[in-house]
This record gives C-alpha cells, structure tokens and sequence, in this order.
C-alpha cells in the first residue's frame, strides 16, 4: 500500500455539501474512478479516507486535504487526480496528489480570505474598525469545544495578513490557529468583532487559502 494525500479546492455550490457528505462524495468518486485503495476490515468495511482539517459549511477553500492508502502501488499520482477529477462534480477538483510529508497534527495555522459586505456603514470605517479591534490587547470570546464553552483570549490566536476596501466591501487576509491544540473559526472572530463594535454585515464570504504547520511550511 502507499498512501497518497489528495490537495483539492471546494468551491461555488459545493461550499454547501457538508463534511459527512464529502466524506461520501470522495468514496464515490474513488470507486467511479476505478482507484484501487485499502478499506477497513471487520463487519462493515469501508474506504479508510481521512480529512487533515475539516472545513466549515458555507466556507470555500484552495487547500482541502483527503488521505487515503493505495492500493496499487504503480499508479502514477497524475493518474489518480485526472482519474479522480472526471468522477468529482462541479466545486471540487483535486490539484495535487502526492505522498504525504507530515501528519495531521503538525497542523498550526490556517490563511482565510474574508470579504466583508457592511450594511449601513462605508467600508472604509468598518476596515478602520476592524483593524484597532484586531489590534487590541485581549479579545475575550466564548469557544466551544467537546467539553463546552470556555473563555479564551483571540489576541495570540489571530494575526492579520493585509486588510483592503474593495467595491464588494472589506477583504481581510487572516492567519489563525488551527489544528488539534488551538483551532479558530473565522466565524468566530468576526462574531466578536460585530458584538464589539456594532457592526452588521450584509453577506461574508470566507475562503481557505492556505495551511501551515509547525514549522511554517505548507502542510503537504
């Protein structure tokens, strides 16, 4: 066997497709496109495909994992994307396979693109706004986790990339904890934004565009 970690982008409808479906997606896709790979043993087998970093419904991304073992050890990687990338439907399209180099959880940090639309005020202030907030010593927030919520300090968690008005409204660039120690949802932030400084958007739109591990490479 030899396993193979699959880069993909999920965009446009498929931002709508939930994790527990693209889970089925990929499987199905695997067995359309005839790529050979290890299933589970027992009662109930199934495709052993594993996911790095799960990504939020109604989020877009450029850098989506899938891990998976390989059953037919001479398939060339090229293969196995344009295989895979006839049977995927429309918002998903792998655009890497290779042999993995680090383990999921050396994930540290993850880059989202985020566009703001403002309602009721320019975008210029809200980038103002936005900036100090991110700017600010501590930034108290309620995170959820398995055990409930807890209150943390965004503050080490967030850094911001670049921040532009553009005639959609704010794009911000941010840079936050991800991975099995720290993992923060963008959502989460421009929660805390909005309850802070009173703003309201009309539409955000989030993309993945990046993720990084420990060391501050890409995680490949």
């Amino acid at each position: 066997m030899k396993p193979v970690r699959v880069f993909y982008e999920k965009k446009d409808t498929a931002k709508y497709i939930s994790h527990l479906d693209i889970n089925r997606c990929f499987q199905r896709a695997i067995r359309r496109a005839e790529v050979a790979i290890w299933y589970t043993e027992g009662f109930n087998p199934h495709a052993y495909i594993t996911f790095a970093l799960p990504l939020s419904l109604g989020y877009e991304s450029e850098y989506e994992t899938m891990d998976m073992r390989l059953l037919d050890e001479d398939m060339p990687l090229d293969e196995v994307m344009a295989r895979l990338n006839r049977a995927l439907p429309a918002g998903l399209r792998v655009w890497k396979a290779a042999m993995p180099s680090d383990k999921p959880d050396a994930i540290a940090w993850s880059d989202y693109r985020v566009l703001m639309a403002p309602e009721g005020e320019a975008a210029q202030e809200t980038a103002q706004k936005f900036r100090a907030f991110l700017e600010r010593e501590s930034i108290p927030a309620k995170k959820r986790t398995k055990r409930g919520e807890r209150e943390i300090d965004l503050r080490p968690y967030v850094q911001l990339l670049s921040l532009a008005c553009t005639p959609e409204g704010v794009q911000a660039e941010l840079r936050l904890a991800a991975g099995s120690e720290m993992n923060v949802n963008p959502t989460l932030v421009l929660d805390c934004f909005c309850a802070a400084c009173g703003t309201k958007f009309d539409h955000v739109q989030v993309t993945r565009t990046a993720v990084w591990n420990k060391k501050g490479e890409n995680f490949a």
